[in-house]
């Protein structure tokens, strides 16, 4: 599941074949640039927007030292699931930025990503 949301995170929905001939675009995605505390800072901001935020209100995250920064923008499920949310996460490390959405559910007190 955690390579699934990386996955997601990176903004790619490709096939497994496709995936392993695709991959050269994640050589300039920021996600790659980050280190342990980036990806802490951008799940803790996730479960945060998930929870807690405000339809179309960014939530923001940034680790200064790193130069690396993001959002995530919550807002309804598009089939209307109240378990679920949609959301845009943004990435940024220094001048690469990478957005993209998805669909996450809440299962077993668990936010999970559930498509694209």
């Amino acid at each position: 599941m955690k390579l699934f949301l990386t996955m997601v995170l990176l903004g790619c929905a490709a096939t497994s074949a496709q995936a392993q001939s695709d991959l050269r675009f994640l050589h300039e995605s920021p996600i790659t640039k980050f280190k342990k505390a980036d990806t802490d800072l951008l799940l803790k901001t996730l479960n945060q927007a998930l929870d807690n935020g405000t339809d179309g209100t960014p939530v923001t995250w940034e680790n200064r030292s790193a130069g690396n920064s993001g959002s995530i923008t919550p807002s309804k499920d598009p089939q209307g699931r109240s378990h679920c949310r949609k959301a845009r996460v943004e990435n940024r490390h220094q001048a690469m930025h990478n957005a993209t959405e998805a669909v996450f559910c809440k299962v077993d007190g668990k936010w999970k990503a559930v498509s694209k």
